[in-house]
């Protein structure tokens, strides 16, 4: 069997409605927070509103072209889509409305962040950092050091993001290489790299599959994504450090309080991010959202996806609101 694109995959699920199940302390957190999440399910094309009223859960799912990067800034929402980024505007009932489209082509964005300059995302088939624009579609920020240029193919694989003071600060990649589809070899489960945007420098190395770079508590954390880890960078060490052990492919990573929300998916035998050693670690993956406790480094909750949704890309905390609805614009 032939490895499949990464691109293409969403095309060859069957579109099924979602099913879910909580374990441990999620829906008793969740409504403690005073806050709700959004999470993104790649192949299955959903973006998923998880509220909470009266002790329980409501969950909702909404169907997008593979949505992938997310990022809020106080009333506004940015999902990245395929071709392009859309925004919406929170209201005072708790819906978000459409705002505007960027149209950027194929561009493959992953991760997503609201910056000074505007809407930054990881501009992985030109394997650069970009920035949304008015006049085309995208603008060039920043190349990693061992890109000679900018290509439309992807070399490198940078998918992820991190800012740091309205500015891009860390980006990860799953190798530092210059050579056409060169992410997509054997080594990709220990040539994975977090790379400093303002020194333009690698600063950990080893990584498997790394994903989603974030800035908390005056640390950086990511996910270690191919052992289904949560790691915090040391930089004294230049090591990223294990704080918890997961059973999924960990990717997607938002903070509140003393938690870390971490999505988990479920990647399929000979699939282009099959990742065997999370695999040896536990078998039987999950796909859903952990709730991690970072004083302990332990899973305390989980909201499982049982049914139509393997593959969380990103999650994000929306603080204070506690309903959150979303309208398309083909809505009335």
């Amino acid at each position: 069997m032939t490895e499949q694109s990464e691109d293409s995959a969403d095309e060859k699920i069957p579109q099924r409605p979602l099913k879910c199940r909580l374990q441990g302390n999620f829906a008793a957190w969740l409504h403690r927070s005073g806050g709700s999440l959004a999470i993104t399910t790649y192949t299955s094309g959903k973006l998923v509103l998880v509220g909470s009223t009266d002790s329980k859960l409501a969950i909702n799912a909404h169907k997008f072209a593979r949505p992938m990067g997310m990022a809020r800034n106080g009333s506004r929402l940015a999902i990245a889509v395929r071709e392009q980024i859309l925004t919406f505007r929170l209201q005072d009932d708790g819906k978000f409305i459409p705002e505007r489209t960027y149209d950027t082509g194929k561009v493959n964005a992953h991760d997503l962040a609201f910056g000074r300059r505007g809407i930054y995302f990881a501009n992985t088939r030109f394997n650069c950092l970009a920035r949304v624009s008015d006049r085309k579609q995208f603008v060039q920020c920043w190349l990693p050091p061992f890109i000679s240029t900018m290509f439309a193919q992807d070399r490198c694989h940078l998918n992820g993001l991190g800012m740091q003071a309205g500015s891009p600060a860390m980006a990860t990649a799953f190798c530092e290489t210059d050579e056409k589809n060169d992410w997509r070899k054997e080594d990709r489960f220990t040539s994975g790299v977090l790379i400093d945007v303002a020194r333009n420098e690698i600063v950990a190395r080893n990584l498997c599959m790394p994903h989603s770079p974030r800035r908390y508590r005056r640390a950086w954390w990511l996910c270690n994504s191919g052992h289904g880890s949560l790691s915090r960078f040391d930089p004294s060490s230049s090591e990223c450090q294990e704080v918890c052990a997961l059973p999924g492919f960990t990717r997607g990573l938002c903070f509140t309080g003393k938690y870390a929300l971490v999505g988990l998916s479920k990647i399929r035998p000979k699939h282009i991010l099959d990742a065997p050693p999370v695999r040896a670690r536990h078998g039987e993956l999950t796909a859903g959202v952990a709730l991690v406790n970072l004083s302990t480094g332990k899973q305390e909750g989980l909201l499982e996806f049982v049914e139509g949704g393997n593959e969380v890309f990103e999650v994000a905390f929306l603080r204070d609101v506690k309903e959150p609805r979303l309208q398309h614009e083909k809505e009335t």
